[in-house]
């Protein structure tokens, strides 16, 4: 009895000894979860440091930013002046040019007089006069006619010399506003351009972008200073919906100024109507509510159909990069034609989501639409670089958006 005991005691003994060191295998295998290494002071030293250097990168990234786009609307300005000086020396060189040709009318007109008048009757005027004060009126006369004959000749001259100064004048402004569209021109690319390299630092540097640039624009009442942009408000309402601000007229006179070659395309409309590219945006804009110089830039914007002379036909199938996603395309929107309809039709829909206060992820970064219309111009392209590009282009061909 006592035996048996003693030999269930040990057994239980060894069922405990042999559970304990089941369970405690694993920690003896595995042992404790190892914890990080920890961070040299070094390593942190270099990582600041790293830290540091891209701030400072992405400062003066943003300084140099800050300066081409004031430098850029600078020019922009005196576009718009250059412009306005020239259809101003333009209507003085109409009506000069109308002054010029009518005085060598009268001119003409009085030098055939002459040739056909007999030159001895003039002198039998004065031989048959009556009296000394008769002959002395006579003279007069005679004189008088001299005289005018001269001021006529003399007219012509003058006339002929201002139309000369205007013209030269209009063609010294003429190729001032070709070198000021082409500084623009560049000026926008490197604006463009220090914008991705912004991009870059500021994603290393975990630096919100458009906070940055939003951080340098001193809003007053809803709005920002005239030239300086902010992501959070890109064109007024008031711009944006300037639906009958061009008529088709008005659009044709303006495409006939740009090198690209809009200007004489014609094409389907939406409906299947032949018609002129000028027709077609100005009946986009006022179908759709939307201002046709937006309608323009983003052409320029998505195409850069107001510069090219010559584009393939694929860049007018997709003109106002309507359907066009990141990741998919929508191929019942190809066409110049729905393009333009389609895509004033997005621009104006787009605005209706807008409620103050809304916030929208661009790029990574928060951006805070003030209206209802920059709202639209991200839902249309939502990147910071794509939407400051129609600022850019907007102070390029019709000044500020803000304005």
């Amino acid at each position: 009895m006592f035996g048996l005991t003693t030999i269930r005691v040990r057994a239980i003994a060894l069922a405990f000894a042999l559970a304990a060191l089941l369970v405690c295998a694993p920690l003896v295998a595995f042992g404790a979860p190892a914890s990080a290494p920890a961070t040299s002071p070094a390593e942190l030293a270099v990582k600041k440091a790293a830290a540091e250097a891209a701030q400072l990168r992405l400062r003066t990234l943003q300084a140099d930013l800050e300066s081409r786009v004031n430098d850029y609307v600078a020019i922009a300005r005196e576009l718009q002046r250059t412009r306005t000086e020239i259809l101003e020396v333009s209507a003085q060189l109409g009506e000069q040019t109308q002054s010029y040709e009518h005085a060598k009318t009268v001119l003409k007109e009085r030098a055939v007089q002459l040739y056909r008048s007999d030159q001895a009757s003039m002198l039998a005027l004065l031989l048959d006069a009556r009296s000394i004060q008769d002959l002395m009126s006579r003279a007069f006369y005679l004189t008088s006619i001299t005289q005018r004959d001269s001021q006529l000749l003399n007219d012509v001259r003058l006339a002929r010399s201002e139309t000369m100064w205007l013209q030269t004048d209009l063609d010294t402004r003429v190729a001032t506003l070709s070198a000021l569209m082409a500084t623009a021109d560049k000026q926008r690319s490197q604006i463009e351009s220090d914008m991705a390299q912004q991009q870059i630092v500021a994603d290393s540097a975990g630096a919100d972008i458009a906070k940055l640039m939003t951080s340098h624009s001193v809003r007053t009442s809803g709005a920002v200073p005239s030239g300086q942009f902010s992501p959070d408000m890109v064109v007024t309402d008031a711009s944006f919906r300037a639906a009958t601000s061009m008529s088709a007229a008005d659009i044709q006179a303006f495409l006939d100024e740009q090198p690209g070659s809009l200007k004489s395309y014609r094409a389907l409309d939406h409906t299947g109507t032949s018609r002129t590219a000028a027709e077609m945006i100005a009946e986009a804009a006022v179908g759709w509510n939307v201002s046709p110089k937006v309608i323009l830039v983003t052409l320029q914007k998505e195409q850069s159909l107001l510069e090219r002379a010559h584009p393939e036909a694929n860049a007018f199938d997709w003109a106002m990069g309507c359907g066009k996603a990141d990741s998919r395309t929508y191929y019942q929107f190809k066409g110049f034609g729905k393009q333009i309809w389609f895509g004033a039709g997005k621009l104006n829909n787009n605005a209706v989501p807008w409620s103050q206060g809304i916030e929208m992820t661009i790029d990574g970064s928060a951006v805070h639409p003030i209206n209802a219309s920059t709202y639209s111009l991200y839902k249309y392209t939502p990147h910071l670089r794509g939407t400051m590009s129609f600022w850019l282009l907007h102070w390029r061909y019709f000044g500020d958006p803000i304005g």
